[in-house]
């Protein structure tokens, strides 16, 4: 994945979208300490993405209110 595969990411940085061409899906990311982990995935077309960026700030929204680690 190159920086260009990148569509979103969330204000407070922790979770970000990702394209992946191979497995045609855009993927949502939780950022760790060494690495980033797959939380989901969603087809390739405007209507995954922008699930997918819902979900992402959805996360990243629920992390801030306390509900998630």
């Amino acid at each position: 994945m190159r920086e260009s595969d990148i569509m979103h990411e969330t204000t407070c940085g922790q979770y970000w979208v990702g394209r992946d061409k191979g497995r045609k899906a855009y993927i949502v990311y939780k950022v760790g300490v060494t690495h980033s982990t797959s939380d989901s995935g969603y087809a390739l077309t405007p209507d995954g993405l922008s699930i997918a960026i819902y979900r992402a700030d959805y996360l990243a929204k629920r992390k801030a209110d306390g509900a998630i680690a």
